[in-house]
């Protein structure tokens, strides 16, 4: 025992405290570089910006005749179509900035939820059919899906407007968002 202790632990252990950091380590798709010193940090989550860009989509389609548009926010996904804490996030900010328009009236996100579940969809991406139906369950004039890409120091934020019943594309447009460190951890955390 003690020819094994001497000859056969030390590599052992060697061995063990080297394959140990490549064991622990995880590595992103994209990794994540912190901004160069002396850059100033920006703070916050920048979706005003997406927000003037749906609202005036919504004007500039026409489809008010006087009565507010009925919209409705399907959760972001990842281009995989996983839904996660950061795409709930988005749509729910987004509806926020929304409802802040006099002329839309924001579908409760708790009643589009109810509607997806119903229609047994937990997550994944919508193929049009299935997206005009949630809509018209929920009583919606347009929807708003999109998804969100990691691209390492940004966030790129696709968004896309379809009226109702006839699922025409009102819009389609991008918006690139730093990542910053809440941006970072709400994008870590869970389902």
């Amino acid at each position: 025992m003690k020819i094994f202790v001497e000859r056969w632990l030390p590599s052992g252990l060697l061995l063990a405290l080297f394959l140990l950091p490549a064991a622990c380590q995880t590595s992103p798709a994209v990794p994540y570089l912190p901004p160069p010193p002396g850059t100033p940090a920006q703070r916050g989550i920048p979706l005003r910006p997406i927000v003037s860009d749906i609202a005036k989509l919504l004007h500039d389609a026409g489809l008010r005749s006087g009565q507010k548009i009925r919209v409705g926010v399907i959760r972001y996904t990842t281009p995989s179509g996983a839904s996660r804490t950061f795409g709930r996030y988005l749509s729910q900010k987004i509806g926020e900035g929304l409802s802040e328009d006099s002329g839309i009236y924001l579908i409760d996100p708790g009643q589009i939820y109810e509607a997806l579940h119903e229609m047994g969809i937990e997550q994944g991406l919508l193929d049009t059919k299935r997206l005009l139906e949630v809509g018209q369950k929920v009583g919606a004039d347009v929807l708003v899906i999109g998804t969100y890409t990691d691209l390492g120091q940004k966030i790129d934020i696709q968004s896309r407007l379809v009226a109702l019943p006839d699922g025409q594309q009102l819009g389609l447009f991008s918006r690139k968002i730093p990542k910053t460190g809440e941006v970072l951890n709400l994008i870590k955390v869970g389902p």
